[in-house]
């Protein structure tokens, strides 16, 4: 057994120090650009994507590049897994002198939820392992199903757009009635916009409907909504070839966009426009001209916090 000395104590808290340094100075540049540099619930992920069943999957080796979370420590590491508090370093340096001495240390509980994990035990050790620049650790890992493609390097943004949309395709039933269904957008909040579409599609079939003991629900109006006008829509869309204009953006982006610039003409000429007019509009005006995107964005706008008091 290799012993231990004072030296290789001083080593490993002037690790820890430097591990802080780290955090704080990344903390900065977060900061500075507006963006977080926290750890990733694993509680937040769970109940985003209605997490439930579970699949045990035994000892593992697991790359540490793809633990990105923890269950219940979130808040003592940065994304990157470094300690953001000073009372960690005790059990930090601890770990980081035993890795030093490669004492084998027992595996780490982790959770499993599509291709990244989470920490249930073992933060400490991870994060040691991160900072050290180890690219395996063996754990015992639970996994938590579901159908969404998350990696570690995604942003945290677009992983809670996967949930937006996860809870999209569950509460209009398209994710089972429509299995092939495409619908991504890239920015966070829009799925409501089309969940209100939706809605408000079911209250007038509803309004028109002579049998009122049978209403629509919204479920069957979500296949109506999909089938009858999205589709038709994405296909003018195609059509005028918007897309290739715009290539950070998918379908479903410009498809909420050529809606909202519908209604802005339609409250402009005081009657309905139909979609076609809309994207014909929208593509003439604003596919080489960045600031009369920004402005259509700002006017649309306007028109909806106008006509909603």
């Amino acid at each position: 057994m290799v012993e231990e000395s004072t030296t290789d104590y001083n080593i490993s808290n002037q690790a820890f120090e430097n591990a802080r340094f780290v955090s704080l100075l990344k903390n900065l540049k977060y900061f500075l650009i507006g963006r977080n540099n926290e750890l990733l619930s694993f509680e937040q992920i769970k109940k985003g994507f209605g997490l439930y069943k579970q699949k045990y999957l035994g000892i593992q080796t697991v790359p540490v590049e793809d633990i990105v979370g923890s269950f219940d420590r979130y808040m003592d590491f940065d994304k990157y897994f470094l300690p953001k508090k000073n009372h960690l370093q005790r059990r930090w340096a601890r770990i980081h002198n035993l890795i030093v001495r490669d004492v084998i240390l027992p595996p780490v509980k982790l959770y499993k939820v599509s291709k990244i994990y989470f920490v249930v035990d073992g933060n400490h050790r991870v994060s040691v392992s991160k900072k050290m620049g180890i690219k395996f650790i063996d754990a015992e890992v639970v996994e938590f199903l579901t159908d969404a493609t998350i990696t570690h390097d995604m942003d945290p943004k677009d992983i809670f757009i996967q949930i937006e949309r996860e809870k999209f395709l569950n509460v209009t039933g398209l994710k089972h009635s429509r299995p092939d269904i495409k619908i991504r957008i890239t920015a966070a909040g829009q799925y409501d916009f089309l969940l209100g579409q939706i809605n408000k599609l079911m209250v007038q079939l509803n309004e028109n409907k002579k049998d009122k003991e049978k209403l629509i629900t919204f479920q069957e109006a979500s296949i109506i909504w999909y089938d009858n006008i999205y589709l038709p829509a994405i296909e003018i869309i195609k059509s005028y070839g918007i897309l290739e204009k715009f290539p950070d953006r998918t379908k479903t982006d410009l498809y909420i966009w050529i809606n909202e610039h519908k209604r802005f003409l339609s409250l402009k000429y005081g009657r309905e426009v139909v979609i076609k007019f809309a994207a014909s509009d929208f593509i003439l005006r604003y596919k080489k001209n960045l600031f009369r995107r920004i402005k259509l964005k700002l006017t649309n706008l306007k028109y909806k916090i106008i006509h909603s008091r």
